[in-house]
C-alpha cells in the first residue's frame, strides 16, 4: 500500500473503492481512511463507537466546521456488466471507476486532502472530516455522529456535480400487507387471491394526486418489491401478499398524513412504517427508528448558503465548471446530521445519475476542483489567518 508521501489524491480514493464496504461492514474502509489521516498531518483520528472514521485538525478557538460523507456503498451486483471491475479501482478515460466511485468515496478523499490544504494555509478554529457509517441503510453513522457533534457546519459531498445543493425531498417506506385466503389454483374460486387487492391499490396508486408545490416541487410514490406467500407454490391462490412502497415526500406531507391517503385505497389491507434496528459493527451503537428519513432544506437566504455561494461561484468558473445550485432528487444523511442544530450544505464530484449503477464513476477533474473548493469552502467558513 503506498504511503501518502509517493501517494496522491487519485490514489486515496482509488485505494478506498478496491475495499469493499456494503453497509454494516465498513471497518476495513475506516481504518485505510486513519492512515491517511495521520499520513496528512491531522491531530487526531480515531473511530467512534458507531464505527465512524474521523480526522481532527484542531487551531484553537473558532468555529467548527465538518466535512462529511458515507463509507459504505450498495451491492455491485453482476461483474460482468461492469466495464472495469467494481472493487478495481481502475483509472481510465480520465476518470476512476467503481463502486464508491461517486457515491462517495471520492468525495472523502478530496474532504481529507482539502482539509490539510486548509490547514497549510493557516484558520482558526476546528476543521473535521467525518466518514460515516450504514448512510445506504437508514443513517445509524450520522445519528449518532449528531449526537455526539456539535459542529456549526456540516459541508456534505454526496455527488452533485460540484453544484450547490441545499437540501432534499424525505423519504418514507410503507410495507402494505394484502388479505387473501388460498386454495388450489386450480379452483380458484374457492379462494380469494391476494394479488388481486394488489391490482386494485396499484391501480388507484398510479392515478393517486399527491402535494405539489415549493422549492421540492413534488411527492411522489413507487410501488417497489411484491411477495406473495405462501412463497413456496406456484399452484396456490395467494393467501396473502406483502407490497413496499418507496414514497418520496415535500415539506408539509406528513406521514401521518401518507398513511391515511394510501390506506383509503386499500381499505382492507395492513398499512405500517417498518422501524429499523440498526446496529454498528461493533455491536457499540444500537439504534431504533421507523424508516423515514424527513425532507431537508436550507433556506436560500441562510448566511451559511449565502457564503457558500459566493465562494462556488467564484472558484468553479475558474476552474471550468459552471455555478449551479439546487436540491439532490435522493435522500442523504443531511436530515439526521441536521438534529445536531448546525445547518447542512451540499456540493459533491461526480454525477449522481451513475450512482448505484454499473458504470459508477466519476472524472478526475471533478476529484482536483472538489478538492480546491472544499479547500476555500473550509477557509470561508473558519478564521483564516
Amino acid at each position: 500500500m503506498p504511503t501518502m508521501r509517493d501517494s496522491s489524491l487519485v490514489e486515496l480514493a482509488s485505494d478506498l473503492i478496491r475495499i469493499p464496504s456494503p453497509s454494516g461492514r465498513e471497518e476495513e474502509v475506516a481504518r485505510r481512511l486513519l492512515e491517511a489521516f495521520v499520513q496528512l498531518g491531522f491531530d487526531e483520528s480515531y473511530i467512534d463507537a458507531a464505527g465512524n472514521a474521523i480526522g481532527v485538525l484542531d487551531r484553537g478557538p473558532g468555529p467548527v466546521v465538518v466535512f462529511n460523507g458515507h463509507i459504505d456503498t450498495v451491492p455491485f451486483g453482476d461483474e460482468s456488466l461492469w466495464p472495469y471491475p467494481p472493487l478495481g479501482g481502475v483509472v481510465a478515460d480520465s476518470r476512476l471507476w467503481g463502486r464508491g466511485a461517486c457515491d462517495m468515496k471520492s468525495a472523502i478523499a478530496c474532504m481529507a486532502f482539502a482539509a490539510r490544504d486548509a490547514a497549510e494555509v493557516g484558520f482558526s478554529g476546528t476543521l473535521m472530516v467525518t466518514a460515516v457509517v450504514q448512510e445506504e441503510v437508514g443513517g445509524l453513522g450520522a445519528r449518532h455522529l449528531s449526537q455526539t457533534l456539535k459542529p456549526d457546519l456540516f459541508i456534505l459531498g454526496e455527488p452533485s456535480e460540484l453544484k450547490l445543493m441545499l437540501g432534499h425531498r424525505g423519504r418514507v417506506e410503507v410495507e402494505v400487507g394484502f388479505p387473501g385466503r388460498i386454495a388450489h389454483a386450480a379452483k380458484s374460486e374457492l379462494g380469494d387471491n391476494a394479488l388481486y387487492h394488489v391490482a386494485r391499490f396499484l391501480t388507484g396508486l398510479e392515478k393517486l394526486d399527491l402535494p405539489k408545490g415549493g422549492w421540492l416541487k413534488a411527492s411522489t410514490v413507487t410501488p417497489t418489491n411484491l411477495r406473495s406467500f405462501p412463497e413456496e407454490s406456484a399452484n396456490v391462490v395467494p393467501g396473502a401478499a406483502r407490497l413496499t412502497v418507496d414514497y418520496r415526500n415535500i415539506f408539509g406531507d406528513e406521514p401521518e398524513a401518507i398513511l391515511t391517503r394510501l390506506e383509503k385505497l386499500a381499505p382492507e389491507a395492513e398499512f405500517q412504517i417498518p422501524v429499523e434496528q440498526a446496529v454498528s459493527e461493533s455491536g457499540g451503537v444500537r439504534l431504533s427508528f421507523p424508516r423515514i428519513n424527513p425532507p431537508y432544506l436550507l433556506a436560500e437566504d441562510h448566511p451559511a448558503v449565502e457564503k457558500a455561494r459566493k465562494v462556488l461561484a467564484e472558484k468553479l468558473p475558474a476552474s471550468g465548471i459552471p455555478f449551479c445550485e439546487g436540491s439532490w432528487w435522493f435522500a442523504t444523511d443531511a436530515p439526521h446530521l441536521a438534529l445536531s442544530g448546525a445547518p447542512v450544505i451540499g456540493c459533491g464530484p461526480g454525477n449522481p445519475e451513475l450512482a448505484h449503477t454499473t458504470s459508477e464513476n466519476v472524472p478526475l477533474e471533478h476529484l482536483h476542483v472538489a478538492r480546491g473548493a472544499y479547500k476555500a469552502l473550509a477557509l470561508a467558513f473558519l478564521e483564516e489567518r
